[in-house]
């Protein structure tokens, strides 16, 4: 299939874009750096020049492609999805046949009061009335997270109340699930969730990254308002987004079964270890 990827350069869409291009898809990728998309992925990839949240952008991306893929940003994701309906409804998309959509594992009805959690169900609400065949993927925490916490120039773990533990998955161990579904269409009109193979808590993760890979750097603890303030005075708008996700899950925690996204797309199996140890660690 032709396939219009929306986020391709974000750690969750990277992988993706390089799964489906493996198994043959021709890929098609919407970004607002030509230039940055170019040089992440290779000259068969179709790059189209513009913004996810532009009707017109997207009307210029979207003729003859048979799938699209969106993992987009809180920001930019709710406008994409209303104008990929919007263009759908208006015939503007005839040969379309799937949607797969980047939503999250802890997104339910009561955890709405949280802005991140009410976009996406808005978003998932419009797919589903829409009609157009889909599945929505329902990630916990990202492996590839972990070096927003540590790196060369400062290391910071940030701790809230009560840590959940999580289970971690590799960005490329979820691109392949996702390219995976596109070759079974039993996955079509699902929620799946997507855990990997063992719990930890996210400062037991950090630690554990921070060890292995820099063990010279002296670790700062931080509470998720401590770390806030900080994003501030740094205009560092990465570390204040997870600070307020850590804060979040103080209050909710992990929700869902994976066991039917493994069944149907095979689990995914890299352990924290074996990233990190992949990372030199």
């Amino acid at each position: 299939m032709r396939v219009l990827i929306l986020g391709a350069t974000g750690t969750l869409g990277r992988p993706v874009t390089r799964c489906l291009l493996d198994r043959g898809h021709r890929i098609r990728v919407l970004a607002r750096s030509a230039r940055k998309a170019r040089s992440m992925f290779p000259a068969d990839v179709e790059i189209v020049e513009g913004d996810s949240t532009s009707l017109t952008d997207l009307a210029r991306a979207l003729p003859k492609c048979e799938a699209i893929h969106v993992s987009l940003p809180t920001e930019s994701e709710l406008t994409a999805v209303e104008h990929l309906v919007g263009l759908a409804e208006a015939g503007s998309a005839e040969e379309l046949r799937r949607i797969s959509y980047v939503s999250g594992t802890s997104v339910r009805e009561e955890n709405r009061w949280f802005d991140v959690v009410d976009v996406k169900m808005r978003a998932e609400d419009l797919l589903e009335r829409s009609g157009i065949p889909h599945t929505v993927f329902c990630p916990t925490w990202v492996m590839e997270v972990l070096p927003n916490f540590v790196r060369p120039e400062r290391a910071v773990v940030i701790e809230g109340k009560t840590p959940p533990g999580l289970h971690f998955f590799a960005a490329d161990d979820f691109g392949r699930m996702v390219a995976s579904s596109y070759e079974d269409d039993r996955s079509l009109g699902k929620r799946l969730f997507i855990h990997g193979p063992q719990s930890i808590t996210i400062p037991d993760a950090v630690r554990g990254f921070h060890e292995a890979c820099f063990p010279q750097m002296k670790l700062k603890r931080l509470r998720p308002w401590q770390a806030r303030m900080v994003a501030k005075l740094t205009n560092n708008p990465s570390l204040g987004a997870v600070a307020r996700l850590i804060a979040y899950f103080d209050k909710t925690e992990e929700h869902g079964d994976p066991v039917e996204a493994n069944a149907l797309l095979g689990a995914p199996n890299t352990t924290l270890e074996e990233w990190i140890h992949a990372r030199g660690g």
